[in-house]
């Protein structure tokens, strides 16, 4: 007898392996037949395992197969079943009431589930089961019902957040922010979930109804309780997510002044800001935070992202105005006088040096800058390989090829498998290919297709097949040396000179297949200039003529961005936009293309619908 017991003990586990594993196999085709809406199949598997478990979640998948059969008899048999084995389950109420609805009983559905809430305990754990069975069968109101009950037999406070969910799938937005309100003032991390939920709604608001509701249910609750500031910090959020920074600034700015401790909201919004290019509202928060005075917290992160700011702001808008750079030289000399040349400084440092050589052709001055701050002290290896790296730039722009080719060596040693290591040995073939040795760059590009930066990946792989290409189609390659030596001059922000050299081309090589290179190279070069008419002709040349070339759909992104925001053609650029989605479904512009055309399609409806007031 005890051998026998001892072998049953043993065996045991196993019984119970090989039934969990029948189990989840059946599970699992129980699953397909359902969702390929073979009920009948699904309901039977469904049964043994809800026999075999007694899990409810199981059975609510069995009544959704027998009620899709239909077989309505046999559904309520089950549920009565269940009813009998647990009375007091209000969940079985829930499935009754709702195959009662399924059959058209609306009455007894509303009876059956007002009895699932009177057949509450006192148990907290027993509503918050009861309203989620109610919000898994979608009746909502009947949630609301459950929680509303627990506040009136516990503290009221306690289910804020649960009915403001509920609100929110009844899409009753101003209960909803009620609830949430109410919840947020009781702990102020909570501001930071709310922000996160209302972000699920703000998803859906294409017309921008539900933030104007909710703005407007913030500002009476800031006016009938002035004391709370976090009612007015979630409205500056609101702000931000609508991407009004003047009202979010105006109003931050006015807080503080009230408290006196939203410098680092302040900063943040000041960054977003100009991550945004809403680049005169970070302005005014960097500068009110500024004013503080240097012994302000923010004081040197402020003035340091400014002078950041204004150099991005240069940047991206292609300015070769001599004066501005010449402003912006002055900026950051202004700045290191305040804040000094330190290792926390040296990013903007490497950002001046670029200014320098490449926009205000100083290129002595910028490598004596560079030498400087290689020689901070507490400098690490990111920051000293950063201003290497810009150092061979600027030897590139100043014609020392070979000492270029040295120190990117130097980086790429000391930075093995980092993005910084990858992004040098771009910049190193790149140098190559200016060069003229063709082979020896396409042989570093093909190494770089397995970068881990996707973006360094391509820009790796599209010179290579271009190089490749180009070769294949001119043995003595002189075209693609001009070619070369005009992006040469491009890098170094020679606009002339590389005009000149791909003008030569259209002229000696006119048959050549980097025709269309040509074209959409002096296209870039003329936007940048601000001719932006010339540059439209050029780009709606490759468009017609060269549809099937690799740059057509570069061209015709670029030149619907024109039309959009150059030339005001609108109507023409969404043609261009969709023009992308139908001929070119598989271009990296594609995502864009239909962001854009979405934007542009609201707009015009917008305008459309726009009430006009009559003239008195």
């Amino acid at each position: 007898m005890k051998s026998l017991i001892r072998i049953i003990f043993l065996l045991a586990p196993v019984f119970v392996f090989g039934q969990a594993q029948d189990l989840q196999n059946m599970s699992v085709l129980a699953s397909q037949y359902y969702q390929n809406k073979e009920f009948g199949k699904a309901a039977e598997l469904y049964e043994k395992i809800y026999s075999s478990t007694k899990a409810e979640g199981y059975f609510s998948i069995y009544l959704d197969c027998l009620m899709g059969i239909p077989d309505y008899d046999k559904a309520e048999k089950e549920i009565r079943k269940g009813l009998r084995g647990n009375s007091a389950d209000a969940y079985w109420y829930v499935q009754l009431g709702f195959l009662k609805k399924a059959q058209g009983q609306a009455s007894e559905a509303i009876k059956t589930y007002e009895k699932a809430i009177s057949s509450l305990s006192s148990n907290p754990a027993d509503y918050a089961n009861l309203a989620n069975q109610f919000i898994n069968r979608r009746e909502f109101e009947f949630a609301e019902k459950v929680y509303v009950k627990a506040k009136s037999v516990s503290t009221p406070s306690q289910y804020n957040y649960e009915l403001a969910r509920v609100y929110y799938y009844m899409r009753n937005y101003e209960l909803m922010l009620k609830e949430y309100l109410e919840w947020m003032d009781q702990k102020e991390s909570n501001l930071e979930i709310v922000k996160s939920n209302l972000n699920s709604v703000l998803v859906m608001d294409n017309d921008q109804e539900i933030s104007k509701q909710l703005k407007s249910y913030l500002l009476k609750r800031i006016q009938a309780e002035p004391e709370q500031i976090l009612y007015t910090r979630l409205l500056i959020w609101l702000f931000i997510q609508d991407k009004n920074f003047t009202a979010a600034t105006r109003q931050a700015i006015a807080l503080d002044k009230r408290t006196g401790t939203e410098d680092g909201n302040i900063f943040g919004l000041a960054n977003v800001s100009a991550s945004n290019k809403n680049y005169n509202e970070a302005v005014k928060a960097y500068d009110y935070l500024i004013g503080k005075g240097k012994k302000a917290e923010y004081y040197n992160l402020a003035l340091l992202q400014r002078t950041q700011m204004h150099y991005d702001r240069f940047v991206d808008e292609f300015s070769m105005d001599q004066v501005r750079a010449s402003e912006l030289k002055n900026q950051f000399a202004q700045t290191f006088t305040n804040l000094g040349m330190t290792a926390e400084t040296s990013e903007l440092l490497t950002e001046y040096a670029h200014l320098l050589a490449f926009y205000l052709n100083q290129p002595t001055e910028a490598i004596k800058l560079l030498t400087e701050g290689l020689a901070l002290p507490k400098i690490n290896l990111k920051q000293m390989s950063t201003m290497k790296a810009e150092l061979s730039d600027i030897y590139v722009f100043s014609g020392d090829l070979w000492e270029a080719v040295i120190t990117y060596s130097q980086v790429i040693e000391s930075n093995k498998s980092t993005l910084l290591g990858d992004d040098v040995k771009f910049k190193k073939a790149k140098l190559g290919y200016y060069m003229g040795n063709f082979q020896w760059a396409k042989a570093q590009l093909d190494a770089l297709r397995a970068s881990t930066s996707k973006l360094i990946a391509n820009d790796a792989m599209d010179l290579a097949l271009f190089i490749s290409e180009n070769l294949e189609t001119d043995s003595t390659a002189v075209p693609l040396q001009i070619f070369a030596r005009a992006d040469l001059h491009l890098f170094r922000n020679n606009y002339p000179e590389a005009l000149i050299a791909l003008d030569s081309i259209s002229k000696l090589y006119a048959f050549n297949s980097l025709i269309d290179d040509v074209d959409f190279r002096k296209a870039g070069i003329l936007q940048k200039q601000g001719k932006y008419a010339e540059a439209a002709v050029l780009l709606e040349s490759i468009v017609k003529d060269n549809s099937w070339e690799m740059l057509a759909d570069d061209a015709l992104f670029q030149l619907a961005a024109l039309y959009q925001n150059k030339l005001n053609r609108k109507e023409e650029a969404m043609a261009l936009y969709k023009k992308m989605l139908t001929d070119y479904p598989r271009s990296v512009y594609v995502v864009d293309s239909r962001s854009k055309y979405r934007e542009m399609q609201d707009s015009e409806v917008k305008i459309e619908n726009a009430v006009i007031p009559e003239k008195k």
